[in-house]
């Protein structure tokens, strides 16, 4: 639907009072979730896609905000059904599956991403995506092995066998050892005689115990360097092996060459019946937020605003689309389009509509009218009054038109706690037209 036929819709009588009702409940309680949501649902109803998912996803937003994580999912999965592919909407269902415990849920979700690979417009995306998505599932090792397959795919062998490293304690958790033996297998058959990529490939062998397919790999390398290379380092690796043969236990050790094998071999033990070393410190893992404990502010914060950015990608569209089928020259839609944003609570946005209505002059007092409106319900009454001064000093105006101009000052300066200044321009409209409006009562009380 054009954005044309989205104002026919937005401005037809019985849809119009849907939509004032449900943009009064926005703009009253720009705060509450469940007025965003059931506006984004009528305007998704109505064909207004980007629009709906505008509110549906500050909607999602203001839910996680309050606590209400599942209420935010439910959301989200509703934006889903309107716009599959949006891989923003898709990382932040998975973040929130993920800290509600819903792993397996979270994992399906990630499948689903895998599996597309037309999802997205290049390989850094992807990457990007599943090292995100790596940090939200820290128990899983599927995001790890997403990222060795494209890896893998750039031939970057040295890369991939690093997350295959990263993914071993997740993997030995998850019992998810066939998806990670495959990607093993692959790169052992793509690395030939290459003993850089082979040497860290026999060590993950031996991590997640499959010994029958480390040893014969680190034993050709230990040859090839008996018979070529430093005889002192050979030695080294075959005192690995032959403890790794006695049952030292490299998955315990966790590590990946025969050098750090050699030197967390030669660390002293701790004494029986003591008090054992404290494991290296892993700066570069967070720690996780136990079960039942909440994140800390600054990580929450952290992630309202990455999905504050994804509000402001869905607005972006919308507004790229207003741009593309209207442009600035429709100022009759640019109006409407001001109405609509003011009506969904988007006052920045409708301030930037009713200013670029106003330069049509048929439209210039009724835009501006709503303009000083707008600034005001955003708390700049200085703005608004200011607006109203600039019609008024229009000298062409009809007496009925500044009449209501004035009217609609005063009634700006009384909330702007300018009451002298209101009195005065109520009692002038009284003593000219005494039955406008409510202006007798307004003169009246400002007296008392």
């Amino acid at each position: 639907m054009g954005i044309r036929d989205s104002f026919r819709k937005m401005f037809s009588s019985r849809d119009q009072e849907d939509r004032v009702s449900l943009s009064r409940k926005v703009q009253s309680s720009p705060n509450d979730p469940q007025a965003r949501q059931k506006l984004g649902i009528f305007l998704m109803h109505q064909g207004e896609v980007v629009e709906g998912l505008d509110q549906l996803a500050r909607s999602a937003v203001l839910y996680e905000k309050d606590g209400f994580a599942g209420k935010a999912i439910a959301v989200l999965r509703q934006m889903q059904k309107h716009d599959p592919g949006n891989n923003d909407f898709q990382k932040w269902l998975i973040r929130l599956l993920a800290q509600e415990g819903l792993s397996a849920d979270a994992q399906a979700e990630l499948r689903k991403v895998g599996s597309d690979p037309a999802r997205f417009t290049s390989e850094e995306q992807r990457l990007d995506f599943f090292r995100q998505t790596a940090e939200f599932l820290k128990k899983n090792p599927l995001p790890r092995l997403y990222i060795c397959d494209i890896l893998r795919g750039q031939k970057k062998y040295n890369e991939a066998v690093n997350e295959l490293e990263k993914a071993v304690p997740q993997t030995m958790a998850s019992g998810m050892y066939g998806e990670f033996i495959e990607r093993l297998r692959s790169i052992v058959s793509h690395a030939g005689n290459d003993r850089i990529v082979l040497e860290p490939c026999g060590f993950l062998w031996l991590a997640v115990g499959m010994p029958e397919e480390g040893l014969p790999i680190l034993d050709r390398i230990a040859e090839l360097e008996a018979a070529v290379g430093d005889p002192d380092r050979a030695a080294l690796m075959q005192g690995v092996l032959d403890a790794v043969r006695g049952g030292w236990d490299v998955a315990a050790a966790g590590v990946f060459s025969f050098t750090g094998a050699a030197t967390k071999r030669a660390e002293p033990e701790a004494p029986r019946g003591g008090t054992p070393s404290p494991p290296p410190a892993e700066p570069e893992t967070p720690p996780e937020v136990p079960a039942g404990e909440e994140a800390s502010p600054a990580a929450a914060e952290e992630g309202y605003e990455h999905e504050e950015s994804i509000v402001r990608g869905a607005l972006g569209r919308l507004q790229a689309k207003v741009e593309q089928e209207i442009g600035d020259k429709d100022l009759d839609a640019r109006y409407n389009l001001g109405i609509a944003y003011k009506e969904m609570g988007l006052l920045d946005e409708a301030v930037t509509e009713f200013r670029l209505a106003m330069s049509k002059p048929e439209l210039h007092v009724g835009a501006g009218s709503l303009l000083a409106d707008t600034l005001a319900d955003r708390g700049d009454m200085d703005g608004a009054i200011a607006v109203l001064d600039e019609i008024l000093s229009i000298p062409t105006h009809r007496d009925e038109v500044r009449r209501d101009l004035n009217y609609h000052k005063a009634v700006l300066l009384e909330q702007a706690g300018r009451k002298d200044e209101a009195r005065e321009i109520f009692r002038g409209i009284h003593e000219t037209a005494p039955r406008f409006r409510d202006v007798a009562a307004r003169l009246k009380d400002s007296l008392t």
